[in-house]
């Protein structure tokens, strides 16, 4: 942060990289104190609610103003975490921390979702930085921020060292990197694998790391092809300066405090110019406790060799990650009270009851079948073993059932105490919500009101849809099908097209003739896919085409080219807010966010301001990643996990993606209650394209709807 300056040793001071920042994680009051003590020049940590690591600790409202309070005593600056997707009754309450923010004098406020950039003209004494969930990965994408108001982007962990230094070279924004801890194997904030399998979403802080498990392939091969290394950069310090970084970040909100004083204290050392061989062997002990490999080979251009079977754990490694070991007995976690648990066994399903905090959650769940018994858990062990381990801090209070030795089978294991987390963050949010109240300015509370829907919102769930997305080489086939067959209403209103360039774009324009056409731009781009992406833009901008931009760098150079905008699924939103705030900076229409459950659905419709889109059918990208794979292993190839989610490799754009073998479908769910301008069929990595389009769905089968059925957490 632009005025933050941490108190430095004599050795720091005397170092050219002195300048940097060091900004560490505070995933708790303890980690907060070791971070400082150890040098941290900044720190990093979110309230109870809405940020991306939401099984960390993190503050009670009631602890807020003094943490930050500490943090300036030590010289040190605070960035605030609220960098998840906000849901439109979450605004309100987004509202209230960033006054609290203001009012506690935080630095900054590290930010995901479009509505804040409603918000920020409100709050000037705040710096907004754009967190790397969304998808900074070019300079075009800092240059947006830059126009929106970021002070500071935290940049892609994909990057090499000359695109960071593109990006940094953006005047009057700051970059951040990420300098040690763990590695995602999609682009961070194009994941949707943890959402997909069980509505966990990473945009929303709840990921539940599917990808580290095992997958298995076609020749019945299990591995872990997705699982990352960690990340270190001890020995690469110097570079990342010389490429225009400001600030290094240490990952790790659920690690414990002794972990984030031994990593601030390496980084300070590191800073301070001390031997890189020295400090490569304590990186490597302080990443032991994964049983992970190393590695900083993105930085390099080495996408390659970037997962691999897990390693097994060091003997010696310390307990540092509190989602992956339990909390060590010499510092437990704060006691955050105590919760109740009755599970009541019946002949159609489980019941669950969890009391917390005064609130009380009750779910349902399906008896099922156990094949493998000495895989399985009876009631009274998961008793026993939720005793010994408090889940975010509560420990469990009374339990009660009807038969403790009841097997539950491992997924229904997991998927319980899932839920008995969840019942606590909630009951924790209403708790905080309950606290002190904040007051809000009027110009807040006017931005926060529900607006009116538009009018042209007139087409609702259930009814035909209207648009269709196809991959380029698949348009030309498409449109000659749904000629040849007779059918009257069989052309879509709209076809949006993905794949697109400036020599591919004249051809599908002629194929598509009286169909209106619009020009699909990626998810995710780098340094050297920006002048194809002008290239194209500027011939649509000939053409009278609109352009649908899926990231904030796409929405800069479609801006530059005047060509008409709409926001596709890559910016998709959960709030009306956010839709008032894209369509302020140009977008003709929004799309929803693709994860978003039913309740969700219909609380953003009913007072969504702009013209909307909704995705009813498709085979979403569940994760985008610049990790290169076996070719003969991957491409076209099925994997399964023991869940049995099953996804399918491809190469689109140069990027592999994993897209789910099977499709959600929306299109027999009848919902009047949400309503949109837009109901899109998506069509990529379909078989059949014009068969799927032209059957429609189809009758009897139940068909996957996503999070539609349950709640998004």
């Amino acid at each position: 942060m632009a005025d933050g300056v941490a108190q430095e040793s004599a050795a720091d001071s005397k170092s050219p990289l002195a300048q940097m920042e060091l900004l560490a994680p505070a995933g708790d009051a303890e980690a907060l104190r070791a971070a400082l003590e150890a040098g941290a020049s900044a720190v990093y940590f979110g309230l109870t609610v809405l940020h991306a690591r939401r099984g960390a600790r993190s503050f009670r409202q009631d602890e807020f103003a003094g943490a930050v309070e500490i943090a300036h005593g030590h010289g040190a600056c605070v960035c605030l975490t609220l960098n998840i997707d906000l849901t439109d009754r979450e605004l309100g309450q987004a509202a209230r921390i960033l006054e609290l923010a203001r009012q506690c004098r935080v630095d900054a406020v590290l930010m995901r979702d479009p509505a804040l950039l409603a918000l920020k003209p409100c709050y000037p004494e705040l710096e907004f930085h754009f967190s790397t969930q969304t998808c900074m990965a070019s300079s075009a994408d800092v240059a947006a921020a830059g126009k929106l108001g970021a002070a500071r982007v935290v940049l892609a962990r994909e990057l090499t060292l000359s695109e960071i230094a593109a990006a940094s070279s953006v005047p009057g924004v700051q970059t951040e990197v990420f300098a040690q801890g763990a590695l995602c194997f999609s682009v961070s904030g194009r994941c949707l694998l943890s959402s997909w399998v069980g509505g966990r979403s990473g945009n929303r802080g709840t990921c539940t790391s599917p990808c580290r498990v095992p997958w298995s392939g076609g020749q019945g091969i299990t591995e872990t092809p997705l699982s990352m290394r960690d990340l270190t950069t001890v020995h690469r310090l110097r570079e990342l300066r010389e490429a225009g970084v400001s600030a290094l970040k240490i990952e790790g909100r659920l690690k414990t405090a002794a972990w984030v004083a031994r990593a601030v204290n390496l980084y300070r050392r590191a800073l301070a110019g001390e031997d890189n061989h020295v400090l490569l062997e304590e990186a490597a002990d302080l990443g032991a406790y994964t049983g992970r490999l190393l590695t900083c080979d993105y930085l390099d251009g080495k996408r390659d060799d970037l997962t691999a079977l897990a390693l097994g754990r060091s003997a010696g490694a310390v307990s540092a990650d509190r989602s992956e070991t339990p909390p060590a007995p010499d510092a437990p976690q704060a006691d955050e009270g105590a919760y109740d648990l009755t599970i009541t066994v019946g002949d159609r399903g489980i019941v669950c009851r969890c009391e917390c905090n005064g609130r009380t959650v009750e779910w349902s769940m399906p008896r099922t079948v156990v094949h493998r018994q000495h895989k399985a858990t009876s009631i009274a062990d998961l008793f026993d073993r939720l005793a010994s381990q408090p889940t975010l801090g509560c420990r469990l209070g009374k339990r009660h059932t009807n038969d403790e030795q009841f097997l539950l089978v491992p997924r229904a294991c997991n998927a319980l105490m899932d839920r008995v987390a969840a019942a606590i963050r909630q009951s924790r949010k209403q708790r905080d919500d309950e606290q002190v109240r904040i007051e809000l300015p009027e110009a807040v509370r006017k931005l926060c009101q529900r607006c009116q829907p538009f009018a042209g919102n007139d087409l609702s769930l259930g009814e035909k849809p209207d648009r269709v997305r196809l991959e380029a080489g698949a348009v030309a086939p498409f449109m000659r099908r749904l000629r040849a067959s007779g059918i009257a209403d069989a052309r879509p209103g709209a076809v949006i097209v993905e794949g697109l360039t400036s020599f591919s774009l004249g051809k599908v324009v002629t194929a598509c003739a009286e169909v209106p056409l619009i020009v699909a731009l990626p998810s995710v781009f780098f340094e050297q896919d920006i002048g194809g992406i002008r290239e194209l833009l500027i011939a649509c901008a000939c053409a009278g085409l609109t352009v649908e931009v899926n990231n904030w760098g796409g929405w800069f150079l479609a801006q530059q080219s005047q060509a008409p905008i709409e926001a596709g699924w890559g910016l998709g939103v959960l709030n009306s807010l956010a839709c008032r705030a894209l369509a302020d900076i140009g977008m003709r229409c929004v799309t929803l966010s693709i994860e978003a459950d039913r309740k969700q659905l219909e609380e953003v419709t009913s007072h969504c301001p702009a013209p909307c889109s909704l995705v009813v059918f498709g085979r979403p990208p569940l994760m985008t990643t610049r990790v290169q794979l076996p070719r003969e292993q991957y491409l076209g190839k099925t994997i399964t996990d023991r869940r049995g989610t099953r996804m399918i490799g491809r190469v689109e754009r140069g990027l592999w993606v994993f897209r789910p073998a099977e499709p959600f479908d929306l299109r027999r769910t009848h919902n009047p209650r949400i309503r949109v301008r837009h109901l899109v069929v998506d069509l990529v990595g379909s078989s059949d394209p014009a068969g799927e389009w032209l059957k429609g769905p189809p009758d009897g089968a139940r068909q996957h709807r996503f999070n539609y059925d349950r709640s998004l957490a």
